[in-house]
């Protein structure tokens, strides 16, 4: 897991001090983003795929947002996870847009878009077919337009 969550920065400090890997720092970092970011793991040491799906989406959160990232794309963040899971997901991507940093969340989960979500755009076949308010949209419309059937005028 150590390794995964410095594949962005494993040239900078304090991951390594030029070509040098500096590998007990690498292991204190990845042992504060585990406490940080509740992963359940024995040890930093754990590779990333013996992890379960919720602590595997927690160790990537860490790993991009350690990088301090302006803009944060989550691609269907929480596809296959339990109620726990999803509610830390949730958190997270939460608390990022509170300290400003954009968050495009792609989604086919209309909950999860209501829950999260300031504005909502609609693609069907390659194409935006609508734009709405989080606060003003709802599911059937939403649904509608993913379906093809509503298209805004241009």
């Amino acid at each position: 897991m150590a390794s995964n969550v410095v594949l962005k920065s494993y040239r900078q400090p304090p991951a390594s001090r030029g070509p040098i890997l500096r590998l007990r720092r690498i292991r204190e970092l990845a042992q504060h983003l585990m406490q940080h970011y509740d992963v359940r793991a024995s040890s930093p040491q754990v590779p990333a795929w013996q992890l379960s799906g919720g602590n595997l989406q927690k160790v990537v959160l860490a790993r991009e947002f350690s990088g301090e990232p302006a803009v944060l794309v989550a691609a269907s963040p929480t596809r296959g996870l339990d109620v726990a899971g999803i509610e830390t997901v949730h958190a997270f991507l939460r608390d990022a847009a509170t300290r400003g940093i954009g968050v495009l969340l792609i989604s086919e989960d209309l909950d999860e878009i209501l829950a999260l979500a300031d504005r909502i755009a609609v693609m069907y076949e390659g194409s935006v077919v609508g734009e709405r308010d989080a606060g003003s949209a709802t599911v059937e419309e939403l649904g509608l337009m993913m379906a093809g059937g509503e298209r805004e005028q241009q």
